[in-house]
Parts: structure tokens; C-alpha cells; sequence
């Protein structure tokens, strides 16, 4: 019998290999998990099974995942629901086109397929966003704009560096609460990518005197928050 409280996972992948692998490790987690190989078929199959989660390869046969996600998202049930894709490439066109399409995230297989568990962990068990797809996020005279990587505070504007723009990105998603450094590691960097923890407080120091105001405390030895008072 399954349970109720499990979160429901629907992975589209033509490769069986790494459907079989993802299948796997996340029913270890213990994640309630459907397959589908047929990029045909996953709308059928989405919408029957219900998922928490999507997770789309985006070069399939016949229907590739950007298109999937955009039938998807035009299907009231699926407005919000997660939708992560996989791919082989690291093609910004490609990445451009999931994310404006209303992917949430993407995540390249050769490199990322633990990076994908802990994403998949942060936004289902840890309750906290990643919405790449978000364009704009405003807070009163705070504004932080993707496409651009620049911050608007104070009629003062600053375009930050790819890693402390994600950072400051992810933190003001989730206001008020308390991100662990682990989670920041695996969510920005990636989980096979090695950094020294210490470079996390780096890079907030970094963009507070760029902005001229602290926004991401340091509330415990490994925990953070974005502020805004």
C-alpha cells in the first residue's frame, strides 16, 4: 500500500539507463516514483498519475521536453506544479528556452544527477523554492532581475557575478528562513562540485558591500537568512 504522505515524482526520459538510476535512488529517499519512456505519452501519464515533481530530458524523440513543459503549463492542474529538466548539453539557448518556457530549474546529467536529488529534496522535504523561471522579485525598493543579474536598491544598481547573483536569488525566493550551508553548497554549486565552506560566508560579505546593506544574516555556525529589516 502506498503511502499517503509520499511526494509523487514522474520521470520522462527516453534513456532507460538513467530512468532506472533515478528511479532507484529516489525511491531510496522515499519518493513514490513513475517512469515514462514515450515522450508521447507524458502528458497522459502526468495527468493520471498526479505528481509533486517533473523531471524532463530535453532532447527526446518526436516531442522534447520544452514542449512537454509548455502543454503542461497550460493545463490548470500543472500551473505550479515543479518541473526540473535534465539534458546532455550545457546549451544557454536551451537552458533560456526550459526556463522561459516555465521550467523551474535544469540540471545537466554528466555532472548533476545527485545535484538533481538535492534539488528535489530542498523544494519537496525542506519546503523552500527554486523557481528559475521567476523573472522578477521586488521587495519595496528592492528589486533582483534574472535575466540581467543586477540588483536594484536604493536607486542604486549592481550586476553581481554569476554565484553571488544565484545566492542572493535563492535567498530572497525563501525569506525568513533559515537556510542551512549544505543546502546552499548542493543548490548553487552542485553537489560534485567542491568548494570550502567558508566561501559561502565570502560571498555574502561580497555582495552586502556591493548593495551597502546586509541582507543575508548568519543566524548559527551553518545557517543563513535573508532579511529584509
Amino acid at each position: 500500500m502506498t503511502d499517503k504522505s509520499q511526494h509523487k515524482i514522474l520521470l520522462v526520459d527516453d534513456d532507460k539507463d538513467i530512468l532506472d538510476l533515478l528511479k532507484y535512488n529516489l525511491q531510496k529517499e522515499g519518493y513514490e516514483v513513475e517512469v515514462e519512456k514515450k515522450s508521447t505519452k507524458s502528458i497522459e501519464t502526468a495527468t493520471k498519475f498526479h505528481p509533486d515533481l517533473i523531471v524532463l530530458d530535453i532532447m527526446m524523440p518526436k516531442v522534447n521536453g520544452i514542449e512537454i513543459c509548455r502543454q503542461l503549463r497550460e493545463i490548470p492542474d500543472f500551473k505550479s506544479t515543479y518541473i526540473f529538466f535534465l539534458t546532455a548539453k550545457g546549451d544557454k539557448i536551451l537552458q533560456t528556452q526550459a526556463l522561459d518556457t516555465g521550467g523551474d530549474d535544469y540540471i545537466e546529467k554528466i555532472t548533476g544527477l545527485r545535484a538533481l536529488t538535492h534539488k528535489i529534496s530542498t523544494v519537496l522535504k525542506n519546503n523552500l523554492v527554486i523557481r528559475k523561471s521567476i523573472k522578477e522579485i521586488t521587495y519595496g525598493d528592492f528589486r533582483i532581475e534574472r535575466a540581467s543579474n543586477k540588483v536594484y536598491f536604493n536607486n542604486k544598481v549592481v550586476e553581481l557575478p554569476r554565484y553571488e547573483f544565484e545566492l542572493l536569488y535563492f535567498f530572497a525566493q525563501n525569506p525568513h528562513k533559515a537556510i542551512t550551508q549544505d543546502s546552499l553548497l548542493n543548490n548553487i554549486w552542485g553537489s560534485d562540485i567542491y568548494i570550502f565552506s567558508k566561501s559561502v560566508d565570502t560571498y555574502i560579505s561580497s555582495i552586502a558591500k556591493k548593495l551597502g546593506k546586509k541582507f543575508i544574516a548568519k543566524v548559527s555556525e551553518n545557517q543563513y537568512k535573508f532579511e529584509l529589516s
